[in-house]
């Protein structure tokens, strides 16, 4: 899950970009935003430059064109928590027939409609696709909220029928505002959760694949639900499986030790004993592995957990998931080691 950030004038913007998402910028990142600001105040910066380094932090996403925007609202629109759009997206040019490509219900009365308001055009594909936008879309305006409203009934109407807000309109020039936006910003689980194990999320990213990344994400966002205990630890043992049978592939002389002729891994005990004889894996490893092994088969999804003697709590799941961690830690580096592909 990623912020959507949308700013035509991106160019003229960049202290307000630092400002927002400082968080998550890094002092490198930072410092060359800030360069780019000191050629000639940013009138001269590149909006592809700042792009590139605000995407760098693989959590917020760029677009500074209304019709690009317009595609991943519509070809994206779960990738993201949190739409931060301005409400004026007129400054870049852009054509009828580009949005005709992108979006087959856009006709010319629309396109007349929302010259100059472009992010209300956004606004409404939001809201008629279902989402809940009063958490998660904020205009970035000119204006206070009435002046914004005012003369825009079909965006009266959707304040009126509750499917939007006036507190949802921030004000560019008023810093108080700008704060605010600022604390929903630092303050989105799912996004803090990708940035406090960004390390976890890059190894899976780059020695598996991003689907084992997103699954990763989910346990962590989970782990806590008491209600998906059982689910929580199904997918820590598919998550630690996928490990090993990752790692059958890149270690020398694994798979023909440790997997039978179908392809599948052998009992597990085999080849945890075969690991550590490998020199592979030590005792904190090992252990870990026979932990998620056996408690996450005893106790899974489709157990019945009324007949134990003692239940899996999230405390189990909790200290499972660090488990995972530290697997996840030796897979990136067993995988540097051993870099057959």
């Amino acid at each position: 899950m990623k912020i959507l950030y949308v700013e035509d004038e991106l160019s003229k913007n960049i202290p307000r970009v630092i400002r927002l998402f400082s968080k998550y910028l890094s002092k490198k990142e930072i410092k060359n935003l800030k360069a780019l600001e000191a050629d000639e105040i940013g009138y001269g910066a590149d909006p592809e430059e700042i792009k590139e380094i605000v995407e760098n932090t693989g959590l917020i996403e760029v677009e500074y064109r209304f019709p690009d925007a317009l595609q991943k609202i519509i070809q994206h629109i779960d990738k993201y928590a949190l739409f931060i759009i301005d409400r004026n997206l007129s400054e870049i040019e852009y054509e009828y027939d580009e949005l005709r490509q992108i979006d087959a219900t856009h006709n010319e009365d629309q396109y007349d409609k929302f010259f100059e308001r472009e992010g209300d055009y956004l606004l409404h594909k939001l809201v008629y696709t279902g989402l809940n936008v009063l958490t998660k879309f904020y205009f970035l305006t000119a204006y206070p909220a009435p002046d914004e409203i005012r003369g825009a009934d079909d965006l009266k109407t959707l304040v009126d029928f509750g499917k939007f807000h006036a507190e949802n309109f921030i004000e560019k020039g008023d810093n108080e505002q700008i704060e605010k936006l600022k604390s929903i910003i630092e303050n989105i689980k799912i996004i803090n959760l990708q940035e406090e194990n960004k390390q976890y999320l890059n190894i899976l990213r780059n020695k598996m694949d991003e689907e084992t990344a997103e699954n990763f994400l989910k346990i962590l966002d989970e782990k806590d639900d008491r209600m998906r205990i059982g689910d929580n630890l199904k997918d820590i043992r598919i998550m630690y499986e996928n490990i090993l049978k990752a790692c059958s592939q890149k270690f020398p002389d694994m798979k023909s030790n440790c997997t039978n002729k179908y392809g599948n891994l052998i009992k597990r005990q085999q080849v945890f004993d075969w690991l550590s004889n490998s020199g592979y894996i030590n005792s904190i490893i090992r252990n870990f592995f026979f932990s998620i092994n056996k408690i996450c088969s005893d106790f899974g999804a489709h157990q019945n957990l009324e007949n134990s003697q003692y239940e899996p709590t999230l405390n189990t799941v909790n200290s499972l998931v660090y488990a995972l961690k530290d697997v996840i830690l030796w897979f990136g580096k067993a995988c540097s080691q051993n870099n057959r592909k």
